[in-house]
């Protein structure tokens, strides 16, 4: 199945990554006191396998850091001040986003100026455009997220259904809240004590189950550290479950999606895949591969 890469998103041109290479260096070898990291507006996924890691190596090279991203993000963020933009997740695009280089720079300048900052670096999404900037430039720190269970209570799966409407073509990742309601019930007539993570507004939890969405990463981390396993299309909150050390049930519609996640899975956590070959595997596929995979995790914990 041949798919296109999802648009609309700013696409670096060859003057724009030379320049953001040149402008790394100097932060690097020669930073000013204060760093304004962002605006972030990009995806989630990329914001946590491209970008907070950058930003949390970065954190001891300055006096303090200011960090502008979505609002709950402040978790990602450990000894920065975390100031929230105005972009819509739905209208940013997706990669890194839609906003231009010029843009990004000139929404950090007015934050800075707001705050009364001087002395200060601007490092945008532009200076991690590429995997060379990342890997040759800027060192990435990567830390397991983890929190004392939601509720105090243990639960086999969370489900991450994705249910958002943005510009572009990739509303088809979106799981139907009726095969949703019908994955939910299978498992939950298996005896499997399940919940749902993510953004109440950007994804869907089906009637009558534990609704753990929310805003803030922190009490998501909290809901997926109370679980075996978390289950969905391989959107961000898999990654995260990921850096939770939490296994994940994923499916796509393209091998080359399925690879971002086996690529992003930094501490090499169980991944098992329902499908590769579609966004709408159904629910008896799904539930097949959950039951493989709890049975295998209940015999060799990672």
């Amino acid at each position: 199945m041949t798919e296109t890469t999802p648009t609309p998103a700013h696409n670096f041109t060859t003057a724009e990554k030379i320049s953001s290479l040149l402008e790394s260096l100097r932060q690097k070898f020669f930073p000013r006191r204060i760093l304004v990291a962002g605006p972030f507006v990009g995806e989630f996924g990329h914001e946590l396998m491209e970008w907070q890691s950058v930003i949390r190596a970065r954190v001891p090279h300055y006096r303090e850091v200011h960090v502008i991203t979505y609002p709950g993000r402040d978790y990602l963020y450990h000894g920065c001040h975390v100031h929230y933009h105005d972009v819509r997740f739905d209208k940013a695009g997706y990669g890194h986003g839609r906003l231009s280089p010029h843009e990004l720079k000139q929404r950090a300048h007015e934050t800075a100026r707001r705050l009364g900052l001087e002395n200060y670096d601007v490092l945008t999404s532009q200076h991690v455009c590429t995997r060379h900037h990342r890997r040759f430039i800027w060192r990435e720190q990567f830390i397991p997220f983890h929190e004392p269970p939601a509720g105090g209570q243990s639960r086999d799966l969370a489900f991450h259904f994705r249910h958002i409407h943005k510009a572009g073509p990739d509303t088809m990742k979106n799981y139907p809240t009726d095969m949703a309601d019908r994955l939910v019930e299978l498992c939950r007539a298996s005896g499997y004590r399940v919940c749902c993570v993510g953004h109440p507004e950007h994804s869907y939890c089906p009637p009558a189950t534990e609704d753990l969405r929310s805003v803030n990463l922190r009490d998501t981390v909290a809901a997926i550290s109370s679980v075996i396993a978390v289950v969905g299309e391989n959107s961000g909150p898999m990654h995260l479950a990921n850096l939770c050390n939490k296994p994940t049930i994923i499916w796509a519609a393209a091998q080359w999606r399925i690879d971002y996640s086996l690529r992003w899975n930094y501490f090499h956590v169980p991944i098992f895949v329902a499908a590769n070959d579609t966004h709408l595997p159904s629910p008896e596929r799904v539930k097949q591969t959950i039951d493989d995979a709890l049975r295998q995790l209940r015999q060799n914990p990672h």
